[in-house]
């Protein structure tokens, strides 16, 4: 007997479903295409209950007549293409029937459609896969599909959704993508009765960017335009100095289809140049126009990712037109475009006056983060409840720093109570010491307790490498500071701890920033995971969001900067499983002052000073040292004293 056998079609229809439709945002998108491919101008989403209870698209397209509604639900049927070679033209965003048929095995789905000469409409619905109604209706023209209780069949399925607020948060990104790419056509999302994204017909792009995405945003972009032999590039891209700390806000559309493209993403950052920071991206809305026949759109389940014929090509064109839309906007000369690239003309943007260099108003001046570590030299406070050793210990900080370091996978735990913290120096540098008789257990810990309070002369900051290591001469040898790491850990444990037992500082005029719509729907149903790390934030109307505390330790001129890189995390990432103290690193690392930033030697020391009061200095947050001594010994051996 043979033991293969044809899989139903219920069967095949469900593992269709499991490669489109991921997410409620997977049916919105194939949703809202059907209407695009349909021909309307007009489009409306209704979501309940993050799309798990309804999702609703209607649109005033061409309808389909009684036929076409039942057979669009049959297994590849399809009116975007006929032939095989149309495969390789596809001009549509549909193309392959799998849509309808694999969302109606998942849910219990209604069409209503008409097309605009037919006298009455068709219903049809089905539930499970299983067609339970066809029938006349009187319906607009057009087509309505309402999707409800998805996957209420697959409850295994079900479970791996995530939080409400974050299947929100993805479709409101998914309509915005299409909408931006779309500024002819009208959208309106309505989740739970409360209207998110209302987008008029006929606007500019840019205008469109600040209704979706923020007019702080959309007024610091500039457009940018390029053209080769296959290729047109248009779009918009941030001016320098405005970055974010992942690609999630670089968009990328290729014949009007949102896409994700590692040449394109290349394309940007070779465009940006040695300016951009390690690890910051450039906010981008890139518009690729080519011939259909030389990008494939069939290698993703979902069309997210596509393939070119001209990669190379594309790269080149992207960067050229990234790299003149920036140096044009900071007034520097425009560099010459690669032989393979044609000149072209980028608009207005390039025939008006350059303008001067753009200073971004949240990133706060080195002098304004120098302040933060200025204390006097000699503090007369008591210590702060959280220290667990005297306030004038530097000099022993300095002395018990690492001669070896070894990168650790992760921040460091914090040591139980009681614990005497040169212990855990001990055991990270035990290795790199030569063996000694070990002595009685309490001996040692009297000795080594011993070792944090020496006598003898202070610690000399000998002077600053770099403008970023600070060099300090201790009885035993040098140390060297790094001191974006030290002011980093500073800066954690002051949030982690607040001041005065305050994680939170109250502002007497809140602060206001911009974000995307789906940001401020996000941050609205998530202030609690926010208000853990000293941020009171919620929503102020549109696209504005009010923040009304920040971080205790916090310079309140960056604390805008970095609540949006706080935000931009936690979306990237998925919030909701981050331990609070990964985000308040990620918190302090941007507060804190950076490599090249002058210090002065009042700032230096008391940074120092601040260094020491921490429970555990030897290293940031992420697990860099902090420090690292070169003992007198090893500098003998260097200068071949020893024998």
């Amino acid at each position: 007997m043979s033991k293969i056998h044809l899989l139903d079609d219920e069967v095949s229809n469900r593992i269709a479903a499991g490669e489109v439709v991921e997410r409620p945002s997977s049916v919105v998108k194939e949703l809202v295409e059907n209407a695009l491919d349909a021909g309307g101008t007009v489009i409306n989403i209704r979501i309940e209950q993050a799309g798990k209870r309804l999702i609703a698209v209607s649109d005033n397209g061409d309808g389909m007549d009684a036929d076409d509604a039942l057979l669009c639900f049959e297994p590849h049927a399809t009116s975007k293409i006929a032939t095989e070679d149309d495969i390789l033209h596809i001009r549509s965003f549909g193309f392959r029937g799998e849509a309808m048929p694999s969302i109606a095995s998942v849910s219990r789905m209604t069409v209503r459609t008409r097309r605009a000469d037919d006298p009455e409409g068709t219903l049809v619905r089905i539930n499970g896969g299983i067609l339970a109604e066809s029938s006349p209706v009187g319906c607009a023209p057009g087509t309505e599909t309402s999707v409800r209780d998805l996957f209420f069949n697959v409850p295994a399925r079900k479970k791996f959704l995530k939080t409400d607020s974050t299947e929100e948060k993805h479709i409101i990104d998914i309509v915005s993508l299409i909408s931006l790419a779309h500024p002819e056509i009208a959208f309106e999302l309505t989740i739970d009765g409360r209207k998110i994204l209302r987008t008029p017909a006929n606007a500019t792009v840019q205008a469109r960017i600040g209704d979706i995405f923020g007019r702080d945003l959309a007024e610091n972009m500039v457009p940018l335009a390029g053209e080769s032999e296959n290729i047109r590039v248009t779009g918009f891209i941030s001016r320098r100095g405005i970055t974010r700390p992942s690609r999630q806000e670089q968009r990328i559309f290729v014949n009007s289809r949102p896409v994700e493209s590692l040449p394109v993403y290349r394309g940007i950052r070779d465009g940006c140049g040695p300016m951009l920071d390690k690890g910051r991206y450039h906010p981008a809305c890139i518009f690729i126009t080519m011939d259909p026949s030389l990008v494939d759109v069939n290698v993703h389940p979902a069309k997210r990712e596509v393939r070119f014929r001209c990669e190379y090509e594309l790269i080149q064109c992207v960067r050229d037109a990234v790299s003149l839309a920036l140096d044009a906007a900071s007034g520097q000369e425009t560099p010459i475009l690669d032989r393979n690239t044609r000149s072209f003309d980028p608009g207005e943007f390039l025939s008006r006056q350059k303008p001067e260099p753009f200073i971004p108003a949240d990133i706060p001046e080195p002098e304004t983060m120098n302040e933060e570590v200025t204390v006097p030299e000699k503090s007369t406070e008591e210590p702060a409840a959280s220290a667990v050793f005297p306030e004038d210990r530097t000099e022993a900080v300095l002395a018990s720093a690492r001669v070896d370091y070894t990168p650790l996978s992760r921040s460091p735990a914090y040591p139980s109570p009681g614990r005497d913290l040169f212990h855990l120096q001990e055991e990270e540098t035990a290795s790199s010491k030569e063996p000694e008789a070990a002595p009685a257990p309490e001996q040692q810990e009297t000795t080594e307790i011993r070792k944090l309070f020496p006598d003898g002369d202070q610690f000399k900051i000998l002077g600053i490498v770099a403008d970023t290591y600070i060099v300090t001469a201790i009885p035993d040898g040098i140390t060297l500071i790094d001191q974006h790491a030290a002011h980093e850990r500073v800066m954690f444990e002051k949030i982690l701890h607040g001041v005065d037992g305050c994680i939170s500082q109250k502002l007497l005029i809140p602060i206001t920033v911009d974000v995307s719509r789906s940001d401020a729907l996000f941050i609205g149903k998530n202030a609690d995971l926010f208000s853990r790390i000293g941020f009171e934030a919620e929503p102020f109307g549109g696209n504005t969001v009010k923040l009304s505390a920040i971080p205790a330790a916090m310079d309140q001129n960056n604390a805008g900067g970095v609540f949006l890189d706080t935000l931009s995390r936690m979306t990237d990432e998925g919030s909701a499983g981050r331990t609070d103290t990964a985000m308040i690193a990620r918190a302090a690392c941007k507060a804190a002052v950076k490599a090249h930033d002058v210090l002065t030697m009042e700032e230096c020391r008391a940074l120092l000073n601040q260094l020491s009061k921490c429970e555990l200095p030897y290293c940031c947050p992420h697990g860099r040292p902090t420090m690292i001594r070169i003992s007198v010994r090893e500098l003998e051996r260097r200068f071949g004293r020893t024998k």
